[in-house]
Protein backbone atom coordinates (compact mmCIF):
# COMPACT_ATOMS: atom_id res chain seq x y z
CA UNK A 1 0.00 0.00 0.00
CA UNK A 2 1.51 3.47 -0.71
CA UNK A 3 2.56 5.17 2.03
CA UNK A 4 3.19 2.10 4.32
CA UNK A 5 6.52 0.38 4.91
CA UNK A 6 7.09 -3.33 5.13
CA UNK A 7 10.60 -4.61 6.48
CA UNK A 8 11.35 -7.85 6.17
CA UNK A 9 14.27 -9.92 7.87
CA UNK A 10 16.88 -12.47 5.58
CA UNK A 11 19.63 -14.74 7.00
CA UNK A 12 22.73 -14.22 4.17
CA UNK A 13 25.97 -16.45 4.75
CA UNK A 14 28.12 -15.94 7.26
CA UNK A 15 24.88 -14.94 9.67
CA UNK A 16 24.74 -11.55 7.55
CA UNK A 17 20.91 -10.48 8.06
CA UNK A 18 19.59 -8.79 5.00
CA UNK A 19 16.63 -5.86 5.88
CA UNK A 20 14.58 -5.57 3.02
CA UNK A 21 12.66 -2.66 2.59
CA UNK A 22 9.60 -2.14 0.84
CA UNK A 23 7.38 1.41 0.08
CA UNK A 24 7.73 4.20 2.13
CA UNK A 25 9.83 5.18 5.49
CA UNK A 26 9.30 8.74 6.84
CA UNK A 27 8.12 10.07 9.75
CA UNK A 28 4.79 8.17 10.22
CA UNK A 29 6.23 4.61 9.51
CA UNK A 30 10.06 4.62 10.56
CA UNK A 31 9.17 2.72 13.82
CA UNK A 32 8.34 -0.20 12.18
CA UNK A 33 12.07 -0.22 10.57
CA UNK A 34 13.67 1.18 14.39
CA UNK A 35 12.17 -1.49 16.20
CA UNK A 36 13.36 -4.09 13.85
CA UNK A 37 16.87 -3.03 14.22
CA UNK A 38 16.61 -2.97 17.45
CA UNK A 39 15.07 -6.75 18.09
CA UNK A 40 18.27 -7.74 15.56
CA UNK A 41 20.92 -5.58 18.25
CA UNK A 42 19.36 -7.45 21.33
CA UNK A 43 20.20 -10.74 19.76
CA UNK A 44 23.45 -10.05 18.53
CA UNK A 45 23.14 -9.78 15.18
CA UNK A 46 24.96 -6.80 14.18
CA UNK A 47 25.82 -6.96 10.48
CA UNK A 48 23.17 -5.68 8.29
CA UNK A 49 22.57 -5.58 5.00
CA UNK A 50 19.74 -2.56 3.95
CA UNK A 51 18.28 -3.98 0.59
CA UNK A 52 16.21 -0.85 -0.87
CA UNK A 53 15.67 -2.34 -4.25
CA UNK A 54 11.93 -1.98 -3.42
CA UNK A 55 12.26 1.38 -1.59
CA UNK A 56 9.73 3.59 -2.54
CA UNK A 57 11.09 6.84 -0.56
CA UNK A 58 13.19 7.05 2.35
CA UNK A 59 13.65 10.48 4.50
CA UNK A 60 16.06 12.09 7.01
CA UNK A 61 14.22 10.56 9.45
CA UNK A 62 14.69 6.72 8.20
CA UNK A 63 18.68 7.76 7.75
CA UNK A 64 18.81 9.02 11.25
CA UNK A 65 17.34 5.61 12.50
CA UNK A 66 19.90 4.04 11.16
CA UNK A 67 22.58 6.22 12.41
CA UNK A 68 21.15 6.24 15.56
CA UNK A 69 22.28 2.42 15.80
CA UNK A 70 25.23 2.75 13.94
CA UNK A 71 27.58 3.61 16.83
CA UNK A 72 26.42 0.58 18.63
CA UNK A 73 27.04 -1.52 15.48
CA UNK A 74 30.54 -0.90 14.74
CA UNK A 75 31.47 -0.44 18.46
CA UNK A 76 29.94 -4.62 18.75
CA UNK A 77 32.02 -5.33 15.37
CA UNK A 78 29.39 -4.90 12.85
CA UNK A 79 28.03 -2.66 10.50
CA UNK A 80 25.80 -1.44 8.19
CA UNK A 81 25.71 -1.51 4.33
CA UNK A 82 23.08 -0.02 1.38
CA UNK A 83 22.62 -1.97 -1.96
CA UNK A 84 20.31 -1.36 -4.79
CA UNK A 85 19.45 2.25 -3.53
CA UNK A 86 17.74 4.15 -5.79
CA UNK A 87 18.68 8.07 -7.11
CA UNK A 88 16.06 9.91 -4.98
CA UNK A 89 17.50 8.11 -1.41
CA UNK A 90 21.40 8.67 -2.30
CA UNK A 91 20.34 12.05 -2.66
CA UNK A 92 18.79 12.38 0.83
CA UNK A 93 21.83 10.89 2.13
CA UNK A 94 24.18 13.02 0.18
CA UNK A 95 22.36 16.37 1.03
CA UNK A 96 22.67 15.33 4.87
CA UNK A 97 26.18 14.75 4.76
CA UNK A 98 25.93 10.90 5.48
CA UNK A 99 27.46 9.59 1.99
CA UNK A 100 30.81 9.26 3.10
CA UNK A 101 29.25 7.79 6.75
CA UNK A 102 27.44 4.74 5.16
CA UNK A 103 28.30 2.46 2.53
CA UNK A 104 26.50 1.51 -0.76
CA UNK A 105 26.92 -1.31 -3.21
CA UNK A 106 24.85 -1.82 -6.36
CA UNK A 107 24.10 -5.25 -5.49
CA UNK A 108 23.60 -6.92 -2.45
CA UNK A 109 26.41 -9.98 -3.15
CA UNK A 110 28.80 -7.11 -3.36
CA UNK A 111 27.39 -5.81 -0.19
CA UNK A 112 27.85 -9.28 1.31
CA UNK A 113 30.97 -9.97 -0.13
CA UNK A 114 32.50 -7.03 1.42
CA UNK A 115 31.48 -8.26 5.13
CA UNK A 116 33.22 -11.51 4.14
CA UNK A 117 36.63 -9.55 2.93
CA UNK A 118 36.24 -7.35 6.46
CA UNK A 119 36.02 -10.76 8.29
CA UNK A 120 38.82 -12.53 6.43
CA UNK A 121 40.76 -9.73 7.38
CA UNK A 122 40.23 -9.34 11.24
CA UNK A 123 40.69 -13.33 11.39
CA UNK A 124 44.15 -12.72 9.82
CA UNK A 125 45.19 -9.71 12.28
CA UNK A 126 44.03 -11.77 15.12
CA UNK A 127 46.60 -14.49 14.21
CA UNK A 128 49.21 -12.23 14.28
CA UNK A 129 52.51 -12.10 12.36
CA UNK A 130 51.64 -15.53 10.98
CA UNK A 131 52.33 -16.97 7.35
CA UNK A 132 49.25 -15.94 5.32
CA UNK A 133 50.14 -12.00 6.89
CA UNK A 134 53.64 -12.48 4.88
CA UNK A 135 54.03 -12.55 1.42
CA UNK A 136 56.27 -14.90 -0.64
CA UNK A 137 56.40 -13.61 -4.46
CA UNK A 138 57.60 -17.02 -6.23
CA UNK A 139 58.74 -16.17 -10.07
CA UNK A 140 59.12 -18.48 -13.07
CA UNK A 141 59.74 -17.76 -16.61
CA UNK A 142 57.36 -19.39 -19.16
CA UNK A 143 58.94 -19.90 -23.26
CA UNK A 144 61.63 -17.67 -22.16
CA UNK A 145 59.95 -14.66 -21.98
CA UNK A 146 56.38 -14.68 -20.28
CA UNK A 147 57.55 -13.98 -16.31
CA UNK A 148 54.53 -15.85 -13.82
CA UNK A 149 54.65 -14.43 -10.68
CA UNK A 150 52.65 -16.85 -7.68
CA UNK A 151 51.60 -14.59 -4.79
CA UNK A 152 51.11 -16.54 -1.35
CA UNK A 153 49.96 -14.07 1.60
CA UNK A 154 48.94 -10.64 2.43
CA UNK A 155 49.41 -7.74 0.13
CA UNK A 156 49.83 -4.32 2.55
CA UNK A 157 52.33 -1.27 2.78
CA UNK A 158 53.97 -3.48 4.91
CA UNK A 159 54.99 -6.22 1.80
CA UNK A 160 54.37 -4.46 -1.09
CA UNK A 161 57.78 -3.98 -1.96
CA UNK A 162 58.46 -7.39 -2.23
CA UNK A 163 55.84 -7.41 -5.12
CA UNK A 164 57.07 -4.19 -6.51
CA UNK A 165 61.03 -5.72 -6.57
CA UNK A 166 59.60 -8.72 -8.29
CA UNK A 167 58.13 -6.75 -11.22
CA UNK A 168 60.84 -4.18 -11.57
CA UNK A 169 62.87 -7.25 -12.02
CA UNK A 170 61.41 -8.66 -15.07
CA UNK A 171 61.21 -5.51 -16.75
CA UNK A 172 64.85 -4.78 -16.15
CA UNK A 173 65.32 -8.46 -17.62
CA UNK A 174 63.43 -7.13 -20.38
CA UNK A 175 60.21 -10.07 -20.08
CA UNK A 176 57.42 -7.59 -19.79
CA UNK A 177 54.77 -9.93 -20.54
CA UNK A 178 53.57 -10.22 -16.99
CA UNK A 179 51.52 -13.21 -15.31
CA UNK A 180 50.12 -12.67 -12.05
CA UNK A 181 48.75 -15.99 -9.89
CA UNK A 182 46.61 -15.18 -7.23
CA UNK A 183 45.70 -18.39 -5.68
CA UNK A 184 47.47 -17.99 -2.90
CA UNK A 185 46.55 -14.61 -2.29
CA UNK A 186 44.53 -13.53 1.25
CA UNK A 187 44.35 -10.15 0.85
CA UNK A 188 45.55 -7.33 -1.12
CA UNK A 189 45.18 -3.32 -0.10
CA UNK A 190 45.04 -0.60 -2.22
CA UNK A 191 48.80 -0.13 -2.19
CA UNK A 192 49.31 -3.56 -3.63
CA UNK A 193 46.52 -1.88 -6.52
CA UNK A 194 48.18 0.97 -6.94
CA UNK A 195 51.84 -1.01 -7.32
CA UNK A 196 49.97 -3.05 -10.34
CA UNK A 197 49.02 0.34 -12.14
CA UNK A 198 52.39 1.81 -12.03
CA UNK A 199 53.76 -1.20 -13.43
CA UNK A 200 51.20 -2.21 -15.86
CA UNK A 201 51.65 1.26 -17.64
CA UNK A 202 55.88 0.05 -17.93
CA UNK A 203 55.06 -3.11 -19.19
CA UNK A 204 52.51 -2.21 -22.27
CA UNK A 205 54.97 0.18 -23.05
CA UNK A 206 57.57 -1.97 -23.29
CA UNK A 207 55.03 -4.37 -25.82
CA UNK A 208 53.93 -6.68 -22.85
CA UNK A 209 51.08 -6.11 -19.54
CA UNK A 210 50.19 -7.96 -16.65
CA UNK A 211 47.45 -10.17 -16.59
CA UNK A 212 46.08 -11.97 -13.49
CA UNK A 213 44.77 -15.23 -13.15
CA UNK A 214 42.59 -17.46 -10.12
CA UNK A 215 41.94 -14.12 -8.66
CA UNK A 216 40.02 -15.36 -4.97
CA UNK A 217 36.99 -13.39 -3.60
CA UNK A 218 38.70 -11.04 -1.65
CA UNK A 219 41.30 -9.40 -4.24
CA UNK A 220 38.54 -9.80 -7.00
CA UNK A 221 36.33 -7.57 -4.92
CA UNK A 222 38.82 -5.03 -4.62
CA UNK A 223 39.50 -5.14 -8.22
CA UNK A 224 36.27 -4.78 -8.79
CA UNK A 225 35.42 -2.08 -6.46
CA UNK A 226 37.91 0.10 -8.04
CA UNK A 227 36.74 -0.32 -11.45
CA UNK A 228 40.08 -2.07 -12.29
CA UNK A 229 38.59 -5.16 -14.13
CA UNK A 230 37.98 -2.85 -17.25
CA UNK A 231 41.67 -2.18 -17.09
CA UNK A 232 43.42 -5.65 -16.17
CA UNK A 233 42.55 -9.10 -18.30
CA UNK A 234 41.85 -11.51 -15.99
CA UNK A 235 41.63 -15.60 -16.47
CA UNK A 236 39.90 -17.98 -14.43
CA UNK A 237 43.53 -20.42 -14.68
CA UNK A 238 47.04 -19.69 -15.21
CA UNK A 239 46.79 -21.79 -18.48
CA UNK A 240 44.29 -19.04 -19.49
CA UNK A 241 46.64 -16.11 -18.78
CA UNK A 242 50.09 -18.12 -20.43
CA UNK A 243 48.00 -18.77 -23.45
CA UNK A 244 47.09 -15.39 -24.12
CA UNK A 245 49.95 -14.03 -24.67
CA UNK A 246 50.83 -16.40 -27.34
Amino acid sequence: MAGEVNVQLRTLPSGIVAIDLRGFVDKRTVSGLDESMARLLEQGRNRLVINCQDLAYISSDGIGVFLSHLIKIRKAGGDLKFCAMNREARTVMNVLGFGNLLQVFTTEDEALREFQRQQREREAKARGPEEDQKLTVDVRYLDGEICVAGLRGFIDRHTVKSLEQALKKALDEGRPKIVVNCQGLTYISSNGIMVFIAYVEKARGRGGDIRFCAVRDIARTAITMLGLHNFFSIFETEGEAVASYR
